[in-house]
C-alpha cells in the first residue's frame, strides 16, 4: 500500500484552512458559535486531523514497529517532526511576549520544547493551538501497543478502540456541563483522554479497511452524508452544543465519514491538476499553517499599527497570505530536512 495518499493530504489542507480562517474569525469579528459552519469546524477541524494523524500512523508504520527499538525509532522520527518547528514557534512566541512584558517562565518553556506539556498540563501550552500538538505526543507513546494488538488479532485493536470511545462518552454525558460554556471547560475538552477515540479511530480505519473496496458511488454517498450533518445539523448556541451529549456522537461520526470518504477517494483523473497540485501544498503545509497562523497575526498588529492600515479585510487577507507562503516554505527549507535526518537516524541499515 501506498504510504501517502494523495486524497488524505487535501483533507488535511482544507482543514488547517479552516481553522486558520476560524481563528481568524474569531479575532478579526466575533466568537463563532455551534450554529455555524466555521464554528463546527473550529472544533471538529481538529478532530478530524487526529482522525487522519491515526490513520497515517498506521499506514507508514504498521509493519514498521516490531519491538521496543522499531518503537524507539518511531518516537525520535516524530519527535524531528514535530519539535523543530514548534521550537521555532515558541522562540517567536516568546521572544514577543519578553519584548511586551520584560518576563517569561523558564519551566513552561521546557516543558513546551520537550511537549511534555501533553502529559502534565495540556492547558500550558504557550502557542495557541499547540495543546493538539501535546495530545499528538501522548498519542504516540500508546501507537507501538495499538498496533501491537491490532497485529496480533484486530479484535483486540478494536476492542481498545471501542474502550476509548466509552471513555469519549464519558467526557461527553457525564463530565462535560452542557449548561456551562465551552471555554469554561477548555481544560477538560483539550484532556488528551477525551480525543484518544479520534486517534484510536483513525488507525481502526486502516486495519479494517485497507483492503476493503468501496465503490465511488457510495463513497460519493459516505462524503455527502457527512459533509450534510456539518451543514444542517440542528444545534444553536455555544460550542459546547456539539461536544456534548449525543451531538458529539453525530459528530464524531461525520468526521469519521468525511475522513473515509477521502480515504478511498479514486477520482483523482476528474480532479483539475491546479486544484490537486493547490491542495497538496496546503496539505504538506499543514502543520506550518496551523501552527504560523496565530503568529502572524501577532507579529503583523504592530506593522498594521504603524503603517496606519485599519481594515479588517485586508489585515485577514495580509495575515492568509504570508501565513501560507512561509508555511510552504518552511517545510522545503526547514521540515523536510529534519524529517529526512529523523529517518536517516532511524534507518537500519542491512549487513
Amino acid at each position: 500500500m501506498k504510504a501517502r495518499i494523495e486524497s488524505l493530504d487535501w483533507l488535511r489542507g482544507l482543514m488547517a484552512i479552516a481553522i486558520m480562517f476560524y481563528h481568524l474569525a474569531i479575532w478579526f469579528y466575533f466568537p463563532r458559535d455551534s450554529t455555524t459552519l466555521l464554528g463546527r469546524l473550529g472544533i471538529y477541524g481538529v478532530s478530524i486531523f487526529f482522525i487522519l494523524s491515526g490513520l497515517s500512523m498506521a499506514m507508514v508504520y504498521a509493519n514498521f514497529i516490531k519491538d521496543m527499538k522499531t518503537s524507539g525509532f518511531f518516537m525520535i522520527r516524530r519527535i524531528f517532526r514535530i519539535w523543530p518547528l514548534l521550537w521555532v514557534c515558541v522562540a517567536l512566541v516568546v521572544s514577543l511576549n519578553f519584548v511586551r512584558n520584560g518576563s517569561f517562565d523558564p519551566l513552561k518553556i521546557i516543558l513546551n520544547l520537550t511537549t511534555l506539556f501533553g502529559f502534565i498540563d495540556t492547558h500550558g501550552a504557550i502557542n495557541t493551538g499547540a495543546w493538539s500538538i501535546g495530545n499528538e505526543m501522548v498519542y504516540y507513546v500508546f501507537t507501538p501497543f495499538i498496533f501491537f494488538l491490532y497485529n496480533r488479532k484486530k479484535v483486540f485493536g478494536d476492542i481498545f478502540t471501542l474502550v476509548s470511545f466509552i471513555v469519549c462518552l464519558v467526557f461527553a454525558f457525564l463530565i462535560f456541563n452542557p449548561k456551562h460554556l465551552i471555554a469554561n471547560q477548555w481544560t477538560l475538552y483539550i484532556n488528551p483522554f477525551n480525543n484518544l477515540f479520534l486517534y484510536c479511530v483513525g488507525i481502526s480505519i486502516f486495519y479494517n479497511l485497507k483492503n476493503v473496496i468501496i465503490s465511488q458511488r457510495i463513497n460519493f454517498v459516505v462524503f455527502f452524508i457527512g459533509c450534510a450533518i456539518f451543514l444542517f445539523y440542528p444545534t444553536s448556541g455555544d460550542q459546547i452544543e456539539i461536544i456534548t451529549g449525543f451531538n458529539r456522537i453525530v459528530f464524531i461520526l461525520a468526521s469519521i465519514l468525511i475522513v473515509i470518504s477521502f480515504y478511498k477517494f479514486d477520482l483523482y483523473n476528474f480532479v483539475p491538476n491546479f486544484v490537486g497540485f493547490s491542495l497538496e501544498k496546503f496539505g504538506i503545509a499543514t502543520y506550518g499553517v496551523y501552527m504560523f497562523h496565530p503568529i502572524v497575526k501577532m507579529y503583523s498588529e504592530s506593522v498594521f499599527k504603524r503603517i496606519g492600515i485599519q481594515n479588517k479585510e485586508v489585515q485577514l487577507v495580509s495575515v492568509v497570505i504570508v501565513t501560507i507562503v512561509i508555511a510552504i516554505a518552511s517545510f522545503s527549507l526547514f521540515e523536510k530536512k529534519m524529517i529526512q535526518i529523523g529517518k536517516r537516524l532511524t534507518t537500519q541499515k542491512n549487513k
